[in-house]
Order: structure tokens, then sequence, then C-alpha cells
């Protein structure tokens, strides 16, 4: 247990009514259920990938894929969705498991993307702190990220941030979430342009970031969020949106 957990675990032994934390979740991809849009399910484990994918759960999280068909009507044929809308597992081949999709209003594959939005199983608030985005671009891996793909992230309190670019597949970006993101109850991530391919990795929930290097020449830093304070009791020493290239 880290010394903030430790902390918070004290004031709930001492002050009546106060509900102790859940616990903290990595999300890394690896050892959780895929379930696909024919119902089946399936386990991932850093060997191949699943395609068709209507939702993924790990350590007490879901990360769900919204699609713009609506459900058919009870009894009725159930159509064959697009093929190429929702992947979970090793999608690009290097033994590490990871989210992606393609956007409903890319220029690429038919699609019926529209969000990807995560919560907790059961309900309830938690701290997103950092994931890892491995892609948010235009173009697949045949071509380089243009500077002008339009994702966002969305916290529950209304809080929406622009991503940056990335290039389809590893290396990936490091993005370290501020106080607009602490105590929300989901998480949503959305295009508003023709962006085509979008994934990522590594989810730390109601669990400390991984420790930034000092920021190299090519590192980019965007503070966010500002008069956003007193959204949790605890905060973090930087707020909004830090972002760092990662190899």
């Amino acid at each position: 247990m880290n010394p903030v957990s430790r902390l918070h675990l004290a004031l709930v032994l001492v002050t009546p009514g106060i509900v102790p934390f859940a616990k903290a979740a990595i999300i890394e991809f690896t050892g959780g259920e895929v379930t696909l849009r024919d119902g089946t399910t399936q386990t991932t484990g850093n060997s191949g990938f699943w395609n068709g994918v209507d939702h993924y759960i790990e350590d007490g999280f879901k990360l769900d894929f919204v699609f713009s068909a609506a459900p058919p009507p009870p009894g009725s044929p159930v159509p064959d969705p697009p093929p190429h809308s929702s992947y979970i597992g090793d999608y690009y081949h290097v033994g590490n498991d990871v989210i992606h999709g393609h956007w409903m209003n890319g220029s690429g594959s038919p699609t019926d993307l529209t969000m990807i939005e995560i919560t907790r199983v059961g309900g309830g608030a938690f701290d997103l702190n950092y994931f890892v985005l491995t892609s948010n671009s235009h173009y697949g891996p045949e071509g380089t990220a243009t500077g002008t793909e339009q994702t966002w992230i969305k916290a529950s309190n209304g809080f929406a941030q622009l991503l940056p670019s990335e290039t389809w597949g590893f290396s990936s970006t490091a993005i370290y979430l501020g106080s607009a993101f602490d105590a929300v109850t989901s998480v949503q991530f959305y295009t508003t342009n023709g962006v085509e391919c979008f994934g990522m990795d590594l989810f730390y929930i109601d669990e400390p970031p991984p420790t930034a290097s000092v920021p190299d020449s090519a590192s980019t830093l965007a503070l966010l969020g500002l008069g956003l304070g007193g959204l949790a009791t605890f905060r973090r020493s930087f707020r909004g949106l830090a972002i760092r290239r990662t190899t």
C-alpha cells in the first residue's frame, strides 16, 4: 500500500461515515476478459488479438466500445457489424496487448465506432492518472500522423482535452493526467475529425503514475485544467495533462 493510501485508511478508521477507497488498478489489457459483439468471450495473453470486440473488463474496470448502430429489436436477426471497428490484444504484433479502434469518421475501412468509455464495474468514482497513447492518426502503418488529428478525452465532470497526434504503433506517448480526471465516474474518448486509427495501453487508475524522467528536447509538456482545484482532497503536484514521448 502506498503512503497516500495508508493516510486515507487512517482517516477512515477514525472518521465515521467515510467510505474506504477502492482497489487501485493498472490496466495492461493482459489477463482480462474480452467480450465480442456476438456474445462470446476470450482471455488476453500477449499473443494474438480479437476483432469485433464489444467491451473488455480487467481488475474491476470496463472499457466499452460504443457504436453508432442501435441494437436490433428482440427476436430479429443480428446484422454483421463492420469488420474493422474494435480490437483487443497484441494488435501491433510486438508481444504487448493494447486496445485499438478505427473511428467511424475515418477515411479507411468501414467501421461504426463512435466512442470508447471507461467505467468502474458496478459504478463508482475513480482517478485516472496516466495512460499510454499508441496510435492517434489519420493513417495506419503505411503513414505518419499528420498533426491535425482531433481526438479528445473527456471526464464525467465535463472537462475535455485534445490529445496529441501519434503515429500508428510503438513507440508511444505517455499521458499524465491532472486533477480534472480525479473523482470521475466515467472517461470517454472520441474524435471530431477524420481520424482512422486510435490505440492505448497501461491505464493507471487510483494508482500513482510512473515517475517521469526529466523531459528531453523532443518532449512536450502541456499544463491544462488550471482552476479546477478542489475536486479531491489529495492532489498530485502537477495539474492538467502532461505529455511525454516514450520508446
